[in-house]
């Protein structure tokens, strides 16, 4: 089963990046859910803390989504962090998460740090970021850049077909060798964690 997040800022187009599939679960964050509702999604699930609607819209939410769990504005993990927890709690194989990066760098950071829990990729119009695991990628993007880095250090990175190609290279977690590429190609590693992030200019 995959889970589709739907969080703020709502820097995408749903019908630009929201494919439906047969085994899906979505979720909405807060004022996201009300924006996926907006576009005539039916949500399975809605959580957050909700301070970001009306008491009006937070009862239109009720009416529409089958789980609603709202929790207390002083809490200990973000609404995204409920939400990806939530996804994998229901069985998720990959949570795709629309939104979560925006002019809010430490809230950005925040959502890196999750792409380490498992296969979790965050969405907007202009980025795209994930964390890559040992073997070989496939990437195919529509950005006009693509960088990486080492989140965990990596052995043997090679990257072909990328306007920068690199062969059998050790990427220290300091290095930012893999920044500002360009184009599609394969990723191939034997060991450590490689932070994808595609990027409009």
């Amino acid at each position: 089963m995959k889970a589709k997040v739907f969080a703020a800022p709502f820097n995408y187009k749903l019908e630009r990046h929201y494919r439906e599939e047969e085994d899906e679960l979505l979720i909405g964050v807060d004022r996201g859910a009300l924006h996926a509702l907006e576009h005539g999604l039916c949500l399975d699930v809605a959580v957050g803390d909700f301070d970001s609607v009306t008491e009006a819209e937070l009862e239109h939410i009720k009416e529409k989504v089958p789980l609603v769990k709202v929790y207390a504005e002083a809490k200990a993990k973000t609404d995204t962090d409920i939400a990806i927890e939530e996804a994998f709690r229901q069985g998720a194989a990959s949570v795709t998460v629309y939104g979560g990066i925006g002019r809010r760098l430490d809230h950005t950071y925040g959502n890196i740090l999750f792409l380490r829990r498992g296969d979790v990729t965050f969405v907007t119009d202009n980025q795209l970021m994930r964390v890559l695991t040992p073997g070989e990628h496939r990437i195919v993007h529509d950005y006009d850049y693509i960088s990486f880095f080492a989140v965990e250090p990596v052995k043997g990175l090679d990257l072909e077909g990328f306007a920068y190609e690199l062969k059998d290279y050790d990427l220290a977690v300091d290095d930012p060798l893999c920044i500002s590429n360009a184009g599609q190609g394969v990723v191939r590693f034997r060991k450590g964690l490689l932070l994808m992030i595609a990027a409009n200019d």
